[in-house]
């Protein structure tokens, strides 16, 4: 999909996914002009005045569905080591089984290449996975063995009460209704089920001073999200927003960590750009010492 034309997208006013207030303020622009190397479109990212979610608004949705969007494994994962994301796939299985107290049906929503689908196969779990990219599930096939579902969650209809574990990282940043989603993995989830994901946060640190820099240039940018072009996030939580959209659904929240390091550089960056990039890490060094992180990571359950 060329991200860089209007068409390939479709705009349209949404309310906010978090709290479902429709009371959005304009925080700034990103993509197109509002981008230093000019990718996707300039689009409006407003902050929700209820629950503090950032998101797009009006927000992009993919004209031609999710699998014309992700359509390049070794493009999108560059950043992210194979045989790393097996050792934590498998360090994964090794904490739910040590929170259920024993292994089960496991599922990973967004399992993009499979390297959690590998981990549970390994670790003895039965497993299922879904995703909406048929080139990232056919990676994994190829290279893990591992085999997903061409779907999303929604669209898969598991009975109720399937599984006993479920992941979703990197995921809920994606997604163009997250409360629907996790209203579903509630719905498939066993009583006592245990779930685990990850999300950037979008209030973090480094979000933050980038936001100060942008407007220091006196340019109407920020650094959050992404809507129309890679890694293509469109849900901006911070960890007000997180806990607002989880107690919505009715998880119980076990574990909320915010902290997390940024992944390297790619291609060939500017001497102006690694500088940036210094300082970002210096920033987010000092933003996980003060609970203030560039990620945060979330263990809830679904009450008895």
């Amino acid at each position: 999909m060329n991200t860089g034309n209007e068409q390939a997208f479709e705009f349209r006013k949404v309310a906010c996914s978090a709290c479902g207030a429709d009371n959005p303020k304009l925080l700034g622009y990103r993509g197109g002009s509002a981008h230093h190397g000019g990718n996707g479109l300039r689009t409006a990212i407003v902050r929700c005045g209820d629950c503090s979610h950032l998101y797009p608004n009006p927000m992009p949705f993919p004209a031609q569905g999710l699998d014309n969007l992700y359509t390049d494994p070794e493009n999108y994962f560059s950043n992210h080591d194979v045989e790393k994301g097996k050792r934590i796939g498998l360090e994964l299985m090794h904490e739910f089984e040590s929170v259920l107290g024993r292994q089960g049906r496991f599922l990973d929503v967004g399992c993009g290449r499979g390297e959690k689908l590998w981990a549970a196969r390994e670790s003895g779990w039965e497993y299922e996975g879904v995703d909406a990219s048929s080139a990232y599930l056919e990676w994994g096939r190829t290279k893990l063995g591992v085999t997903g579902r061409l779907a999303t969650l929604e669209e898969a209809k598991y009975p109720d009460s399937t599984f006993d574990a479920v992941s979703m990282a990197g995921l809920v940043e994606h997604l163009y209704d997250p409360y629907s989603t996790l209203c579903e993995v509630r719905r498939v989830l066993r009583p006592g089920g245990v779930l685990w994901f990850n999300a950037p946060n979008e209030d973090g640190l480094y979000t933050q001073i980038g936001n100060l820099y942008m407007r220091s240039l006196r340019r109407d940018w920020v650094v959050n999200l992404a809507p129309t072009f890679s890694p293509f996030h469109v849900q901006g939580f911070n960890p007000r927003s997180l806990r607002t959209l989880l107690k919505r659904v009715n998880f119980t929240v076990e574990r909320f960590r915010v902290r997390g390091e940024m992944y390297p550089q790619t291609g060939n960056p500017s001497v102006r750009k690694r500088l940036e990039y210094s300082a970002a890490i210096l920033v987010n060094w000092v933003g996980n010492r003060c609970g203030a992180g560039i990620y945060i990571d979330v263990w809830a359950k679904k009450s008895e």
